[in-house]
């Protein structure tokens, strides 16, 4: 167990190390057993100071890298690590499809949690929904409208589930035109509105570059 005198070397340290490695820090001895009203006591700082550095610690990863580098200040992360809690997780954006007619940015976020379960790179990713778009745009210069409709009230997940393509077995199959097909498939059926769906599509598009 983390003891007393490690809570004097870390304040002998305090002023060497970053935001982020001071919340670490802390957090390793809250860990141990020890509470944040006694760490703090002993580095005679606030409780309410080190309560926020923790919360630095929630931020994402690629927000903290920014920190460190100094790009953004403690403060900042604080408040992106909050407005990642507050986000609605994939499965409560699911749940909004099976209430109510969703929005486009809604359907735009369960298109890039699924692109991101592809584990392909930004770039691929956009060619992705790039392709999906070609595929639709021609299905309408070609009057084609499947006449089969999701069951109401499917969750999104099945549907991702029942129209995936056969899995792939050749090695020259091209891996974007794979995941395109699929990402078609699904989501015809989940998003059924042609302008939600053709949004949401731009939206995600949008939200790959960069990444």
């Amino acid at each position: 167990m983390i003891n007393v005198p490690s809570i004097s070397q870390l304040q002998s340290d305090w002023f060497k190390l970053s935001d982020l490695d001071r919340a670490s820090a802390v957090l390793t001895i809250n860990q141990s057993g020890i509470s944040i009203r006694k760490v703090a006591h002993q580095l005679q700082f606030s409780e309410s100071l080190l309560r926020h550095l923790f919360q630095a610690l929630q931020a994402p990863a690629g927000d903290q890298v920014l920190a460190r580098e100094g790009k953004i200040s403690t403060n900042e992360l604080v408040r992106r690590a909050k407005a990642v809690c507050l986000r609605p997780s994939a499965q409560q954006r699911e749940a909004l499809v099976l209430e109510r007619t969703l929005e486009p940015r809604e359907a735009a976020d369960l298109i890039c949690d699924w692109l991101l379960q592809t584990q392909l790179f930004g770039p691929a990713r956009e060619m992705i929904i790039k392709e999906a778009q070609r595929e639709f745009f021609a299905m309408k210069e070609a009057g084609f409208r499947p006449s089969l409709a999701a069951p109401s009230g499917m969750p999104t997940s099945q549907i991702i589930k029942r129209v995936k393509p056969p899995a792939l077995t050749d090695d020259r199959i091209d891996i974007v035109a794979w995941f395109a097909q699929w990402l078609c498939r699904w989501s015809f059926f989940a998003f059924p509105d042609d302008d939600i769906r053709d949004t949401a599509l731009d939206l995600a598009l949008h939200m790959q570059r960069g990444k």
